[in-house]
């Protein structure tokens, strides 16, 4: 069986930072329960980590593993703190006072982790850190998970919400999964682009988060940008790729009502082929820029501007790459011929083309906006023609099957 040794010097030697030491402790605590050790092992690290006292409970509220042998906590707690979905302070039976942590994927149950001792918000990260890999000891023990029933499945709510079909019992669904409605969540999306497909699919059922997958591709719903970065980096260390942009993640708008949720998964749909088109990890509609003044438009209107502003030099690729870095580089000659390789007279000599095709200086303020925008429709339309055309049989995972590892 593995072991997990030094989990706080390795987590202090990664960054001062609380997140840092929250990803070094997740990846260490997942790759030794990957590598057999038990969740014995995973409650002591965390102490190390925590300094704190640790426990895992049964649903019931009955101790699982302790590194102090202590109690756990009334039944009723601990669904209540199963069913809110997140760390909430609790009494426990032998009186005192600890941070209980919901260990759940989706409708697969592990029990609550407590973290004894006043709340604090280091802890608190670390011990979510633990999450995955106690998840990980369960599905292989095949013990004591417990089954959450519901009327809808979570997949079933995830695609409801992607429908736009949110009945009542879907609402009341919604809640099992830790689905928070009432919080405006936003639509999200996932793509893998690694050969380790079994290992994805293994890797989306230990999330904490309901999904709907189909093939490389698995759908969710995220409070923000923090949490799809955590689901997305869980992932990767999960799939075991090195490759650190085969995992792209993408997120929609957080709409006003439940209903609007489909809009926000088509907004996460589009931006993950931007995304992938741009070779960019992560992309929310928050961070996305003009594009977000894009998303709504049909593609007749992307396209009508796009030839509005660019037209003339639209089927030119050495000016449409020109006037892409003229812009990004706000005009300094030196820096667009290091980055295109080119000589600075030859710079100056499309950046004259450019602007005497499209009847205006670039960089003044009005027409450097429109041409960003003008861009943006061309690369939203580009990742849309990625999406739906040539790579779509490879985005819903309908190509060849892994080969079995040896």
């Amino acid at each position: 069986m593995g072991t997990i040794a030094g989990a706080r010097s390795d987590s202090a030697r990664e960054g001062p930072g609380p997140e840092a030491e929250t990803a070094v402790l997740e990846r260490e605590l997942t790759e030794a329960v990957l590598a057999g050790a038990a969740r014995s092992d995973v409650l002591h690290a965390l102490r190390r980590a925590t300094g704190r006292q640790v426990r895992l409970l049964s649903v019931e509220g009955a101790p699982l593993a302790t590194t102090d042998g202590g109690e756990g906590v009334p039944a009723a707690v601990a669904d209540g703190v199963l069913a809110d979905g997140t760390a909430v302070v609790v009494d426990t039976l032998d009186g005192l006072r600890a941070t209980a942590l919901p260990v759940r994927a989706g409708t697969r149950v592990a029990g609550v982790l407590l973290t004894v001792g006043p709340g604090d918000p280091r802890v608190r990260a670390l011990a979510d850190a633990a999450v995955t890999a106690l998840l990980i000891d369960t599905v292989r023990a095949g013990d004591g998970t417990a089954e959450a029933s519901s009327q809808h499945a979570p997949a079933e709510v995830i695609a409801a919400l992607r429908a736009g079909t949110v009945s009542p019992s879907v609402r009341a669904a919604a809640v099992g999964p830790g689905i928070d409605l009432q919080r405006q969540p936003a639509g999200a999306v996932l793509h893998y682009g690694g050969s380790r497909l079994r290992a994805w699919s293994t890797a989306l059922t230990w999330l904490e988060h309901p999904v709907q997958q189909e093939g490389r591709t698995a759908w969710t719903v995220v409070p923000d940008e923090r949490v799809l970065a955590r689901l997305r980096n869980r992932l990767r260390l999960m799939t075991g790729d090195d490759c650190a942009d085969l995992v792209v993640a993408a997120s929609g708008s957080h709409p006003d009502s439940p209903v609007g949720m489909a809009g926000s998964f088509t907004e996460a749909e589009r931006l993950l082929g931007l995304a992938r088109a741009q070779r960019v990890p992560l992309l929310t509609f928050e961070g996305c820029g003009v594009v977000q003044a894009l998303l709504p438009l049909p593609r007749a209107r992307l396209e009508a501007y796009a030839e509005a502003h660019l037209g003339p030099i639209r089927h030119r690729p050495e000016l449409m790459v020109t006037l892409r870095a003229w812009l990004a580089e706000r005009g300094s000659r030196q820096s667009v011929s290091r980055q295109l390789h080119l000589h600075r007279n030859s710079v100056g000599y499309r950046v004259r083309q450019i602007k005497d095709l499209l009847g205006t200086d670039p960089l003044l303020p009005a027409a450097s906006a429109e041409l960003h925008l003008a861009l943006a429709a061309l690369d939203l339309l580009a990742a849309d023609d990625r999406r739906l055309n040539g790579d779509d049989r490879r985005l819903h995972g309908d190509d060849e099957p892994e080969s079995p590892r040896r």
